[in-house]
C-alpha cells in the first residue's frame, strides 16, 4: 500500500466516522454488527488526516458501515478535509439530505455525494429500506439537486443502486434521468458483505487476492481499528489501531505483512477472505453500468476506479 518513497499507491482513504444507522436494510447486514457503535471525535479525525496528508492522500472517503449523516460534526470534518486540500466523498441513504444540512455540507466543500437507493418507486423501496421513507427521499434529491444546480455546479452527485425487483438497466436510468435529471449511476449486483449475505456463491474459478492488502484505499473504523477492506464490517479481522499507532506503522507492521503474504500465495484458509465474493471469477460483470466506466471494469474501487489488481488484463 505504500511506495518505496513512503506514499500512498491508492491516494484515497476512507475514515468511518460513525457506523450508526437510522435504517434496516434488506440488502445489508448492519443488523448483524455486534461491534460498539460510535462516532469519531473531531480532534482524532484531524490527527487522521493529518497523517494521510502527509503520506500523499488526496481524497478523504469520511463514512464507513453507518449513515453518515448521523455524525452531527461531519460538515466540521469535512471542512477539515477542505482546509487540508483534501477532497471529500461521502455515500448516504439520503433520508436525512435535509436543505440546511446539505448547505451546510456543500458549503464546507464536500466534492461527491452518493445516494445508495435500491428501488425505482414506493413500493419496492418499502421492501428493502425498512424505516425509511420514499416520499421523504425524493423530496430530499430534488431539493439537494436544486441547491447543488443554483450554486455549487461542481459538486458531483450520483446514484448507487442494485436491481433488487427485476428492473433491468434501462429502468433504472430512465427513471433517475427522467424523474430528477440524474445520468451519474452506478448499477451492481447485490455483494454478499463478507459472508453475512450470499447473492454471490462462490466460484470454482477463483482469484488468489482481491488486491486490497497491497492496493486498497486505507479503511479506518470510528474507534480507530484498521482493518482491510469495506466488505468486513464487523471486526472479522484488524490490522491495528490508529490510537495506539501511526498509519504508516500499521500498514509496514506484522499483521498486514502476513495479510499480504497470504493473499499472495492464495493460501486464504481460516480468513474471512477464503469465501469472499470478491475472488470469484464469474462470467459477467457484477458492475452492470456504469456513466464513468463505460467498460464495467471490476476489481477497482467504486470512488476512484483505482485498479485493485496491478497489471489485470
Amino acid at each position: 500500500m505504500l511506495d518505496p518513497d513512503g506514499k500512498l499507491i491508492n491516494v484515497e482513504c476512507r475514515i468511518e466516522t460513525t457506523n450508526y444507522c437510522n435504517a434496516s436494510c434488506t440488502i445489508c447486514s448492519h443488523h448483524k454488527m455486534t461491534r460498539p457503535k460510535g462516532i469519531m471525535s473531531s480532534f482524532f479525525f484531524k490527527e487522521l488526516i493529518s497523517q494521510a496528508k502527509d503520506m500523499g492522500a488526496k481524497l478523504i472517503s469520511p463514512f464507513g458501515f453507518g449513515e453518515p449523516l448521523l455524525d452531527p460534526t461531519l460538515e466540521d470534518k469535512i471542512q477539515l478535509c477542505t482546509n487540508f486540500g483534501l477532497e471529500t466523498f461521502i455515500t448516504t441513504n439520503g433520508s436525512l439530505c435535509f436543505r440546511g444540512r446539505i448547505l451546510n455540507l456543500f458549503n464546507a466543500g464536500l466534492n461527491h455525494l452518493r445516494i445508495s437507493v435500491h428501488a425505482i418507486n414506493k413500493e419496492n423501496y418499502s421492501k428493502i429500506h425498512f424505516y425509511l421513507d420514499w416520499n421523504q427521499l425524493a423530496t430530499n434529491i430534488y431539493h439537494l439537486l436544486k441547491i447543488r444546480n443554483d450554486a455549487f455546479p461542481n459538486v458531483r452527485v450520483s446514484i448507487t443502486t442494485i436491481p433488487m425487483h427485476g428492473e433491468t438497466v434501462d429502468q433504472i436510468k430512465d427513471f433517475w434521468k427522467d424523474t430528477f435529471g440524474i445520468e451519474d449511476i452506478e448499477i451492481w449486483r447485490a455483494h454478499n458483505w463478507g459472508e453475512t449475505k450470499n447473492y454471490r456463491p462462490k466460484t470454482q474459478k477463483r482469484l488468489k487476492t482481491c488486491g486490497r492488502p497491497f492496493r486498497g484505499p486505507i479503511q479506518i473504523e470510528w474507534d480507530g481499528t484498521i482493518i482491510p477492506c469495506c466488505f468486513l464490517t464487523d471486526n472479522e479481522l484488524t490490522l491495528g489501531n490508529a490510537k495506539g499507532k501511526s498509519l504508516k506503522n500499521i500498514l509496514l507492521d506484522n499483521p498486514y505483512q502476513e495479510l499480504r503474504k497470504r493473499h499472495k500465495s492464495g493460501d486464504l484458509e481460516g480468513l474471512p477472505c477464503e469465501n469472499c465474493d470478491q475472488l470469484n471469477i464469474e462470467k459477467e460483470s457484477v458492475l452492470l453500468y456504469s456513466k464513468h466506466d463505460p467498460d464495467c471494469n471490476i476489481n477497482r474501487t467504486s470512488s476512484l476506479k483505482f485498479d485493485l489488481i496491478q497489471n489485470k488484463k
